[in-house]
């Protein structure tokens, strides 16, 4: 029952697609059935009209999929289309000649005595003639259709990518304007930290580092957005080293190692991945186990720079942005290193937490020493 429903779906949507092919050609030829019924004063058998129609229309389709093919390309085709006209009208030509004599010969479908060979072939050009011309026809119009079509979607894709600009320019603006409202004199912050610091200095000098790690942080994010979208990989190091510190000023003993290679001072990279892995361990990991640190191991090797992590999980997990940091390392990967950067984080089965960064260095910025100590000059 099921299968017949689906047929019977399949053949009205066959229906409904080719309703326009179906009604012209009933039309014609009950156009010409009634002409010749007229003119001759008597009809065909309904075999010869099934059969007969059945060839011409096959000839209709075929040589106009044929023409479809010989033009797609335009090396080739002004000897194809000849080709395929000649070869056409050739095979339509043995095939009807043969239809009818083992129709005449064998079946009361084609009764009477055939024309001559010379008639019969002078027929068969002819109609064979009239269907390659309204084929043809069919085929310039499939085209034009096909055309109009495939400009239309590409004008309207074009529209629709100009409003899409247009859409991201004005929200560029509209950032831009937020954040210009927003921004902070970076020099009244400043001095205002060294005020503060000077002043706690003088009460309890370990709460005055704070202000000088503090700094130091601000310092780095306020610079981050004049250097192109990247950083030096060294410099982001050591901002982790800072908020370590810090941490251990706040919270006491937290057992965080940092193991970095000797070869990244020349390295940049997109700016807050090892500092935004850093604050997930401090905001979703547990610290305080001495006998299971957290590592953070930064290096490169077989022609990839590599940033691993391993930390244990808290026990109750905070619900303050739970995963969306990794996220956004791993979208902002994809987004600047496309294939060339991997990020790989889960459980492993001792129950710690781990991360794996590796990116290719032939995509990464490397700049050498000496340019990095002229810019800081400049």
């Amino acid at each position: 029952m099921n299968r017949l429903k689906r047929t019977m779906k399949m053949l009205q949507s066959w229906l409904g697609t080719h309703r326009i092919h179906l009604i012209a050609w009933s039309v014609f030829i009950i156009w010409e059935t009634v002409v010749v019924i007229y003119w001759a004063g008597m009809a065909g058998t309904f075999g010869n009209y099934a059969i007969h129609y059945t060839i011409n229309i096959t000839l209709f389709y075929t040589y106009a999929l044929l023409l479809e093919k010989a033009t797609a390309f335009h090396n080739g085709a002004i000897w194809k289309v000849p080709l395929v006209v000649i070869s056409t009208i050739l095979i339509y030509l043995g095939i009807v000649t043969g239809v009818d004599i083992l129709l005449n010969t064998y079946t009361n479908i084609l009764p009477g005595e055939l024309p001559s060979l010379r008639i019969r072939i002078a027929k068969v050009l002819y109609r064979g003639s009239f269907f390659l011309l309204f084929s043809t026809g069919y085929y310039f119009l499939k085209r034009f259709i096909k055309e109009k079509t495939e400009k239309s979607r590409i004008e309207k894709q074009r529209f629709q990518m100009l409003i899409e600009k247009e859409k991201m320019e004005k929200e560029l603006a509209m950032s831009k304007n937020a954040f210009m409202k927003a921004q902070i004199n970076p020099h009244l912050l400043f001095n205002t930290f060294e005020f503060v610091h000077q002043k706690l200095s003088a009460h309890s000098p370990e709460d005055a580092k704070v202000m000088l790690y503090l700094s130091d942080m601000m310092r780095f994010a306020a610079n981050t957005q004049h250097n192109e979208g990247f950083v030096y990989l060294s410099d982001e190091i050591s901002q982790c080293e800072n908020l370590i510190a810090l941490h251990h000023i706040t919270q006491g003993a937290v057992y965080v190692e940092l193991a970095s290679g000797p070869d990244l001072d020349e390295i940049k990279l997109i700016p807050l991945v090892l500092l935004t892995i850093l604050e997930n361990m401090f905001k979703h990991g547990n610290l305080n186990d001495v006998e299971n640190k957290a590592t953070i191991a930064v290096y490169t090797y077989d022609g990839k720079l590599h940033i691993e992590s391993r930390n244990l999980p808290r026990l109750i997990k905070s619900k303050v942005g739970f995963g969306s940091g990794m996220d956004n390392i791993s979208n902002r990967l994809k987004y600047a290193y496309h294939q060339n950067a991997e990020m790989i984080a889960g459980i492993d089965e001792e129950g710690f937490y781990t991360l794996s960064i590796s990116i290719s260095l032939n995509v990464l910025n490397i700049v050498p020493k000496t340019t990095k100590a002229e810019q800081i000059h400049a």
